[in-house]
């Protein structure tokens, strides 16, 4: 017999030095691999982070900023509206009450009406020429600082108005008595917040952030925002405000990410704020330069290489990330260095915890697994396995052992032959799922627009609806009470009383039927039943019966219709260019005032003919004229005899010229009247 030989291969040695070599080329990779997802991982995470960081920062410090932009706009409008309203009475008595002559020859606020902590002061250098216009002009800036200046003062320092430059500063300042504190050497400086509200200075006229300074009086750190004073484009000076910078400092220096630093500075490269350089700040008056330190430098440089559309850039050494965000109205940057050794760090401690969990893993794989299972059973399970998961999400594997003649075998081939017959059955529920979904998004869409044309209707009813019930109220009250009065104290009355009372009826009919007339105008053009008959017309002849309707109601307010023509023929609907002029006229004479000149001319320019209404009223502020055209517009421009008006005149005109082919608009300088133009066709 012969005796049994051991086997010269080992198996169990075999599987056990294959195992250990993969173990430890497993530990490897994994250690590799580990090391640069945790890094990529954490860098991404600490990027996220940082993201939200300086949003979060960048609209914090940025609304001190656009605020006080909004402020001194807000400032200038009041004072410019106002401004246009002034009489021409002499302000001398009201400006010397108000200002005396110091023993220095400044004029200041007199010392028993001097009220700094509740009112705005005045100093006013002693060579300023006080003519009638700047008088009007400081009485007019010390009630619009005494008003607004209490409001901004829980954020900003101050609000101050200069006029023409250093002639007269007007400020705000509960603090302090600024202008008692200040001598006359100290207003005579030009400063910068003065000059940059110069034409030469600013020729865009637009408003400008000085740069930072360390102010001696209120020992503190503060910037300055200026927006220029100009009226029918004449410079007036200037209106500001000065913000203290300490809380953004404090945040900038003391407020930060850990390990991280924060720098704010601006995009000419001066340094506002820098957790270890304010010293050097402060010494260089706010005016330290970056490019003055070669660390700052890099950071500067490889921030202003980001642009806008990029978050985050390397430091030139490539050793930190920046987080770059815009502190808008003030136009700086604000900066967080994030070291890129503090990601290193972590990824290294996170990849030692991985290693050391991961080699002791795989040890305890090698003495669980063994080489049978793992390709007997193990391996056709885990294909099986990921078949049905494959199946789970719509897609099919080629993977199964079907050519196996054991129990797993068949397994595989039954399974093969169901997940078929489910896929075609997957199939043919995803096209009726699309025919579905997409049937049913069109019909979304089409109830959206339903829906949102609905709302739009009944938006319009109900501000229609609420015209009329307002407008007809008051004119129906008023004949109802006079024809009650006239049937009580008809036989006490004198026939001129009488006819006196019927007039007013009349004219409050006539009052009515227009605001009617407008309504009911409105509603045909936006019902669309309104028919235009466009023809040859004799624009001369219409314009003249058009005055003879008018001469009435012109005279009423003493007003006179100068009429220029020409003797071309105009193409449009007479009735409705009737009605145009018609409204543009009753325009001209409500805004007009009592005794004004009224121009009414037309002029032929090419085949156009051009027909020009032009009054004498306020005309229409600049930021009102998109609106003018408008449906229910209501504008800041009042009539002069307390007529009425619905805010429909001016949407029919544009409708009805718009329908002959032509065109309207308006011409107007705020203060100055208004001319409106319409425009169409002379012939065919």
């Amino acid at each position: 017999m012969d005796t049994l030989q051991p086997p010269r291969n080992s198996l169990f040695r075999r599987v056990l030095r294959n195992m250990a070599m993969r173990i430890v080329l497993a530990g490897a990779l994994l250690s590799a691999l580990s090391y640069y997802c945790s890094y990529v991982n954490f860098q991404e995470e600490a990027l996220a982070n940082l993201a939200q960081y300086i949003s979060a920062r960048s609209q914090l410090e940025s609304e001190l900023f656009v605020q006080a932009e909004a402020n001194t706009k807000i400032v200038r409008d009041e004072f410019l509206r106002r401004y246009v309203l002034l009489d021409e009475t002499d302000p001398a008595p009201a400006f010397y009450s108000l200002i005396a002559q110091d023993k220095d020859r400044m004029w200041r606020v007199r010392v028993q009406k001097d009220d700094f902590e509740r009112k705005a002061t005045i100093a006013i250098l002693p060579n300023t020429p006080q003519t009638p216009t700047f008088m009007r002009q400081v009485l007019l800036g010390y009630d619009i600082l005494s008003q607004y200046g209490p409001a901004f003062r829980n954020r900003y320092y101050d609000t101050f108005i200069d006029f023409n430059v250093s002639d007269c500063s007007l400020m705000y300042l509960p603090d302090l008595n600024y202008a008692r504190n200040g001598s006359v050497a100290d207003f005579a400086a030009d400063l910068e917040v003065e000059l940059g509200a110069t034409p030469i200075k600013n020729v865009e006229r637009k408003t400008f952030w000085t740069s930072i300074y360390f102010d001696r009086q209120a020992l503190r750190w503060m910037v300055s925002v200026v927006t220029p004073l100009d009226y029918l484009g004449k410079y007036i000076g200037g209106i500001g405000q000065d913000v203290l910078l300490d809380q953004l400092i404090e945040r900038n220096n003391k407020t930060s990410i850990p390990g991280t630093y924060n720098i704010t500075m601006t995009r000419s490269g001066e340094l506002i704020a820098h957790p270890d350089k304010m010293d050097k700040i402060k010494a260089s008056q706010g005016h330290y330069k970056v490019q003055q330190d070669p660390v700052l430098k890099g950071i500067y440089e490889a921030t202003l290489s980001a642009g806008r559309d990029r978050r985050f850039v390397e430091t030139p050494d490539g050793l930190n990330w920046l987080g770059v965000a815009p502190i808008e109205g003030a136009n700086w940057l604000f900066v967080t260095v994030y070291p890129k050794k503090l990601l290193q760090e972590k990824a290294a401690k996170t990849t030692s915890i991985v290693l050391l969990l991961g080699m002791l893993a795989l040890v305890v794989e090698l003495f669980l697994m063994t080489w049978v299972l793992k390709k007997e059973v193990a391996k056709p399970l885990s294909r099986l396995n990921k078949a049905i998961n494959a199946l789970a999400t719509g897609a099919s594997s080629d993977q199964l052992d079907i050519e196996r003649t054991d129990e797993l075998g068949d397994l595989a081939r039954n399974f093969d032959d169901m997940s078929r017959t489910v896929q075609l059955h997957r199939q043919h529920l995803e096209k009726l799922v699309d025919v579905r979904t997409g049937e049913l998004a069109s019909r979304n869409e089409q109830l959206e627009v339903l829906n949102d044309s609905l709302v739009h209707l009944n938006k319009e009813k109900n501000e229609l609806l609420a015209i009329a019930a307002h407008d007809l109220k008051n004119p129906i009250a008023s004949i109802q009470g006079m024809a009650h009065l006239i049937a009580i104290r008809l036989d006490e009355w004198p026939r001129e009383r009488v006819l006196d009372r019927l007039a007013g009826i009349g004219l409050l009919a006539d009052r009515t039927q227009g605001i009617l007339s407008n309504l009911l105008d409105h509603e045909a053009l936006e019902s669309g039943s309104v028919q235009i008959y466009m023809e040859s017309l004799c624009l001369n002849a219409l314009l003249l019966e058009l005055l003879s309707s008018w001469e009435e109601r012109l005279a009423i307010k003493q007003q006179v219709c100068l009429l220029v023509t020409c003797n071309h023929p105009i193409w449009a609907d007479r009735q409705a260019l009737w009605q145009v002029l018609d409204n543009l006229l009753s325009n001209a004479s409500k805004y007009s005032p009592q005794g004004s000149v009224i121009h009414l001319n037309s002029a032929l320019d090419g085949e156009v003919l051009r027909i020009c209404v032009v009054d004498q009223g306020p005309g229409v502020a600049p930021h009102e004229i998109s609106k003018l055209f408008l449906k229910f517009s209501r504008l800041s421009a009042l009539p002069t005899g307390g007529e009425h008006t619905t805010g429909l005149g001016l949407s029919i005109v544009k409708r009805l010229v718009e329908a002959m082919q032509g065109r309207v608009y308006c011409q107007s300088q705020f203060g100055s009247g208004a001319t409106f133009v319409v425009e169409l066709q002379s012939r065919l």
